[in-house]
């Protein structure tokens, strides 16, 4: 009788050991979805992404996504994080290269979208102003700050 204890001990075991594994294996698969896309752009402007300005200077951007949303963690120079922007909008393949999409918005340039050509991808951040810029058609009222691809 002891022995059948121990043999469902050890089945249970095993199931919770396997359970455990499937889920590292899905959660070091979402963490390299962490870092489908790492780059660097330079603003020479003052320039609104969400509530955040950025001054003139180089930054990092890394996406991910999680639940449908896609994150974008932007840091300066030295490496202090700026801002971790959300977009729930993602256009699809509409772009030709990486580049950070900027439009003026109440006088102020602002960033509207953030096209990954690398992913296929263009994350809308603000999605009035990027139906305004897809109507004016590349005017001098938009800008596109290229997004260089990180060396791993």
């Amino acid at each position: 009788m002891k022995k059948v204890h121990g043999s469902a001990a050890t089945k249970a075991w095993l199931a919770a050991l396997c359970i455990s594994l499937i889920s590292l294996i899905g959660i070091s698969h979402a963490q390299s979805d962490l870092s489908a896309f790492a780059g660097r752009f330079t603003l020479t402007q003052p320039t609104q992404w969400d509530s955040a300005v950025l001054q003139p200077g180089s930054y990092t951007v890394r996406i991910w996504s999680h639940g449908g949303e896609t994150f974008a963690l932007v840091r300066d120079s030295k490496g202090r994080s700026v801002g971790i922007f959300r977009s729930g909008i993602d256009e699809g393949k509409r772009c030709s290269e990486n580049a950070l999409l900027i439009g003026e918005k109440g006088g102020q340039l602002r960033v509207y979208s953030l096209a990954l050509a690398s992913l296929g991808r263009v994350l809308v951040y603000d999605a009035a102003l990027a139906r305004k810029a897809a109507l004016e058609a590349r005017s001098r009222a938009s800008q596109t700050v290229p997004v260089m691809v990180a060396k791993r």
